[in-house]
């Protein structure tokens, strides 16, 4: 026979096995339910607009959109008719930067795509708008480049090629590749 100390010890046991075996089920579907809210955004907001500003209180942008989702878990924030305007030190608009989508990454990293037009709203800059299917920003440095067709249209000239990039302070843009243009008669 098995005495009372034997007995208990296994009934201990088997009671620590099944706690362990129910413990163990409980936190695979604690990771089953996360894994499923990671594709789910932490916030979504409509007719979004953030303005952002020098350390010495000038206005340098404003980003809107339509709707926009923020996925904490990869700090990615996806918006829908995505529009940022540029601004100037002295506070004039410089540029409209628009697209169907866009995403904006951590570093302030800005990725647009289907229709990205990009306009000029400084008349002292010789280019009136520029066109592509998809561009890549770096905010803080006003640079941005592509490596899809583009095309550049100004009252002079029209340009077209194939990847480009662009200083927006510096007002300089650079064709990559198979650029070609056409200049207009002055009248």
């Amino acid at each position: 026979m098995i005495n009372r100390q034997t007995l208990l010890l296994l009934l201990l046991f088997i009671v620590s096995l099944l706690a362990w075996q129910w413990s163990t089920q409980h936190d695979e579907q604690n990771l089953q339910t996360q894994k499923k809210d990671l594709s789910l955004p932490s916030f979504t907001a409509s007719s979004l607009h953030t303005y952002r500003y020098t350390i010495d209180g000038k206005l340098t942008d404003i980003f809107s959109a339509d709707q926009t989702l923020y996925y904490q878990h990869n700090k990615v924030t996806e918006a829908v008719h995505p529009l940022l305007r540029t601004f100037e030190t002295d506070g004039k608009e410089a540029w409209n930067i628009s697209a169907n989508s866009g995403k904006l990454l951590s570093q302030d990293r800005l990725l647009l795509k289907d229709n990205v037009l990009i306009k000029n709203k400084n008349p002292a800059i010789n280019v009136d708008r520029m066109q592509t299917s998809y561009l890549e920003m770096d905010m803080n440095k006003n640079q941005i480049s592509s490596d899809q067709p583009v095309s550049i249209d100004s009252p002079d000239y029209h340009v077209q090629g194939v990847g480009f990039h662009a200083d927006l302070k510096t007002k300089r843009y650079q064709i990559l590749d198979k650029g070609h243009a056409t200049y207009f008669k002055p009248r």
